[in-house]
């Protein structure tokens, strides 16, 4: 029997480790060979020791210029030759477009395009921005409608978003709801002492509304709450959002208020708080409120594509409309006020992550669509 292979295109070896890694040991245990393509530093070998083979590419997911990226994309084919992958799964914006352009030279090559949240492409406005999003809603038009090509979606909002602007019209989609958690890693402990009333643990940018958290948190304190904040997470220097490292500092100063640098266990810091926080404008699903649900925490969050997935109003959570720093206090107000009411959205967290979000359960999806690629375009 032929050993198929899959390849994965990631930005980064960490994404690859806390949002793919599940994934591609259940397809090496399903009979797969297993590769990535991502830029790497030295948790390179954490991927490798399971097996999984792993090619370097310098990827710049800032740089739009353009001969730049004709340069990389070269390499990118280079690459694909050397592999000969039967599937390539790509995960991201500027993955799905190589992954797509590829398709000239490659056509026989089985593509799953995940769309892992809109980002700051489509949040963000000006004429720059306008222009890019054509030419990349155009690329999918022209691409994603080919023979050889399923969609991925990680909510019904961004797979509607799609169909309403004739992205979609021929091609194969699932929709699975993010990467999903080990929930055996993340998973309550009572023993541990709540030193935190809040925690946000994600890439410190813009989009993901650490501005109005502070803001909410400012207005708490001049209101007697004696909060304490944790903001977990880096800069991220390649990301047009990103919040200086200066800034972050500064936040520091703030009584009650800690950012703390990455840091590659969480679960101490998550399992430490009493909720978790992500007053994101949008996402696709995001992972830091999936870690927070599963340990057993009760949820705040914006009412918004990706976060209103998993932060379920007035069952596990409160959300609030985004950018909205005062309907955010208010719902930090309520719920640390509330010991009975945290409690139980601690529990319900637990619970629906138990049942639909657990990584053996998404691995599970992700494999029956490689399946049903072989047998749909490998005849």
């Amino acid at each position: 029997m032929k050993k198929y292979k899959l390849l994965y295109f990631v930005s980064e070896d960490q994404y690859f480790l806390t949002h793919k890694l599940a994934h591609a040991k259940k397809a090496i245990k399903d009979g797969f060979e297993v590769f990535v393509i991502c830029k790497t530093s030295t948790l390179m070998q954490d991927i490798e020791k399971h097996g999984i083979k792993v090619l370097s590419f310098n990827f710049d997911r800032k740089n739009l210029n353009i001969l730049k990226e004709v340069k990389k994309i070269i390499t990118f084919f280079i690459l694909l030759k050397k592999i000969k992958p039967d599937i390539l799964q790509s995960i991201a914006l500027k993955p799905i477009i190589y992954a797509c352009l590829s398709s000239i030279f490659f056509p026989k090559i089985i593509r799953i395009h995940c769309i892992v949240g809109l980002g700051y492409l489509f949040i963000n406005k000006g004429i720059n921005l306008l222009m890019i999003r054509f030419i990349v809603e155009k690329i999918f038009r022209l691409f994603f409608n080919r023979t050889n090509n399923l969609i991925v979606f990680q909510n019904k909002d961004d797979f509607n978003f799609f169909k309403n602007r004739n992205i979609i019209k021929k091609c194969k989609t699932f929709i699975i709801p993010g990467s999903g958690v080990d929930v055996n890693e993340f998973s309550p402990d009572k023993k541990v002492r709540k030193k935190y009333d809040l925690i946000l643990h994600s890439r410190m940018l813009i989009d993901k509304g650490i501005f109005e958290l502070v803001e909410a948190f400012k207005y708490l304190r001049s209101k007697k709450y004696n909060l304490k904040i944790l903001l977990l997470g880096g800069s991220d220097n390649n990301n047009r959002a990103s919040i200086s490292n200066s800034q972050l500092k500064e936040f520091n100063t703030l009584k009650g208020l800690t950012w703390i640098d990455s840091k590659r266990n969480v679960i101490k810091y998550i399992r430490e708080s009493k909720i978790g926080v992500l007053p994101s404008y949008r996402e696709g699903f995001p992972k830091s409120l999936l870690e927070s649900a599963s340990c057993g925490l009760a949820l705040i969050s914006c009412d918004v594509v990706g976060c209103k997935e998993i932060s379920l109003h007035e069952y596990n959570g409160l959300n609030c409309k985004p950018k909205n720093y005062l309907e955010l206090a208010n719902n930090i107000k309520t719920l640390i006020s509330d010991k009975k009411k945290l409690k139980l959205m601690g529990t319900n967290s637990r619970k629906l992550v138990l049942k639909k979000f657990s990584d053996r359960y998404i691995s599970k999806e992700f494999s029956k669509v490689y399946f049903f690629s072989l047998k749909e375009f490998k005849r």
